[in-house]
């Protein structure tokens, strides 16, 4: 401790040379005393307000709320046509996607009528229904005759996106969110244009992201579009591909902007950039270029010739299909299916195949990382064999036989957290009934588990004229469903009117829920084994288990 008595002592003095005393050293010591009680005063009151804080805001603002929603939910449209167009996305700010559908009646659903909106009867409704509940959001009545539809694309960034309709004369931009017009132009431009709608940066200087749009009877021809306004873009360009078939966009690992035509004399690629620069856009150079794909040898009109065969018939974007950032690209002819892969410009691999049902879907049956494909081949007397082939090599994962219907909807998958997918199929149950004494007709869905595919889960529904079909995850990692369009084909009813139509339905189920309602069949349906009781209960307990990742295919 510090002395108040002591004595001077030569070298306990005072300093010449600056040094302190004693008794320097006692004040300085008191003070610093104080000085850490006041630290740790201050300190310990900082704590207890930040405490109380954090406290009382605890109470004060609520946790998010999760939309509570209905597993299993219906939307009835009376005395309507529908057509094949499903779109899901967010409409209004919850957490929930929601559901987007066409349908074309005299009246709407929120008490208009197509003569009250100045529109020939029968007109269609874009309708936006909530993915919680299906309660409408929106509607909007539109001029029939239907085309195509889009949602999700372009748009005033201010204002979210917006769903583009090809419809009688017009082109019209619906605002995605509150379903109001936000433009529309003739479709005189465009007149026999088709999807997929090609997306591009800003080329016109006004902040909004814009679109173009093909056209399919020669001369092939491109238009670009704001998309804020809708106004045409530069000049109309023919891009002089001959007879197109269908055609995709690809968008490189470096950002370039390509086109994909699959016409008559095989397939062919062309810059984006190069056919902005034909309809003299000033911002065209925003638009990159690949220079690995600009060294191939090109024709006169400026196309890189990627297969010289006019076989081809179809060819689906798969995202990750060769294993790297570069998409890859799936052909198909009428005997084979063949992986083109964009890196390199070349096929990866071919595999022969039967006559096809409906376009090839995706899915992941192994944990690879790359997207497997879905194939149903027609064997004839009403039966399909449906084949999942590995996207890395081609060879066959998996396959199975099923009957089906001429309007079989395609398969579908969902992605899991672990890195696998499980995926839904559709076929038909025949049964014979003692009431009528015929052959009873059924449709059947099935979910497939990668781990457990030697067994089907099917569930056996009414009979109806499904339009649509469509597998989504409504809420970020959880809420996998699947929504059924199902009713009167639109486009069947143009011509000859709604007549006595039925009920346009859409309905959503989760995919969990027909767990507990569908029966364990071995591959190949009841023929394919008895399945005992507790591996039933096993294979049940695993789908139950199951979580889901945003990611969809």
């Amino acid at each position: 401790g510090c002395s108040l008595d002591h004595k001077e002592e030569p070298l306990k003095g005072v300093s010449e040379e600056g040094g302190v005393s004693n008794d320097r050293h006692c004040a300085d010591g008191l003070g610093v005393s104080k000085l850490s009680t006041w630290r740790t005063a201050t300190f310990l009151l900082s704590f207890f307000i930040c405490l109380i804080i954090v406290f009382a805001f605890s109470f004060v603002l609520p946790c998010p709320v999760r939309p509570q929603y209905q597993p299993t939910w219906n939307r009835i449209v009376p005395a309507a046509a529908t057509y094949d167009f499903l779109a899901v996305g967010h409409v209004n700010p919850d957490q929930v996607q929601d559901v987007v559908f066409i349908y074309k009646s005299a009246e709407g659903t929120m008490n208009q009528s197509c003569i009250g909106e100045g529109l020939p009867s029968p007109c269609l409704f874009l309708l936006a229904v909530d993915g919680t509940d299906g309660v409408t959001l929106w509607e909007r009545p539109l001029a029939a005759v239907y085309d195509w539809a889009v949602c999700g694309v372009g748009g005033v960034k201010t204002k979210g996106k917006i769903c583009l309709v090809a419809h009688t004369d017009n082109l019209t931009a619906v605002n995605m969110h509150t379903g109001v017009i936000i433009w529309q132009r003739p479709r005189s431009p465009v007149i026999n244009g088709h999807l997929p709608v090609i997306l591009l940066p800003d080329l016109d200087g006004d902040g909004t992201d814009d679109i173009a749009v093909l056209s399919y009877i020669p001369p092939t021809e491109l238009v670009f579009f704001s998309g804020k306004s809708g106004d045409v873009i530069g000049l109309k360009v023919n891009v002089d591909a001959g007879a197109v078939r269908t055609h995709l966009q690809v968008t490189t690992p470096s950002g370039a902007h390509y086109l994909l035509l699959c016409t008559d004399g095989g397939l062919y690629t062309v810059g984006l950039w190069r056919l902005a620069d034909r309809a003299e856009i000033s911002m065209a150079s925003k638009l990159k270029k690949e220079n690995s794909w600009e060294k191939k040898p090109t024709n006169i009109s400026g196309l890189i010739p990627l297969y010289g065969s006019g076989a081809l018939q179809h060819m689906v974007v798969v995202k990750g299909g060769s294993g790297s950032s570069s998409p890859s690209v799936l052909l198909q002819t009428a005997s084979t299916i063949m992986l083109l892969n964009t890196n390199t410009l070349s096929i990866s691999w071919t595999k022969n195949t039967s006559q096809l049902i409906n376009i090839p879907s995706f899915g992941h049956f192994n944990k690879d990382g790359v997207s497997d494909i879905v194939l149903e081949e027609n064997l004839g007397n009403e039966t399909k064999r449906v084949v999942i082939v590995d996207g890395q090599t081609g060879r066959e994962l998996w396959a199975g036989s099923l009957l089906f219907g001429t309007q079989s909807p395609s398969p579908a998958s969902v992605l899991t957290i672990y890195s696998y997918s499980v995926f839904m199929l559709w076929g038909e149950t025949r049964t014979q009934s003692n009431v009528t004494r015929g052959i009873s007709e059924e449709w059947a869905s099935y979910l497939l588990h990668p781990h457990y595919s030697s067994v089907l889960l099917e569930r056996r529904n009414p009979v109806q004229n499904i339009i649509s079909f469509k597998t989504a995850l409504l809420e970020r990692g959880r809420h996998a469903c699947y929504l059924v369009l199902s009713g009167a084909n639109g486009s069947l009813t143009d011509e000859a009117g709604l007549g006595g139509a039925e009920p346009v339905v859409l309905t959503k189920r989760k995919i969990k829920d027909d767990v507990s309602q569908s029966v364990v069949l071995g591959v190949g349906g009841p023929e394919g084994g008895a399945i005992a009781r507790d591996m039933e209960n096993f294979v049940r307990e695993a789908f139950e288990r199951l979580r889901f990742n945003e990611e969809m295919i």
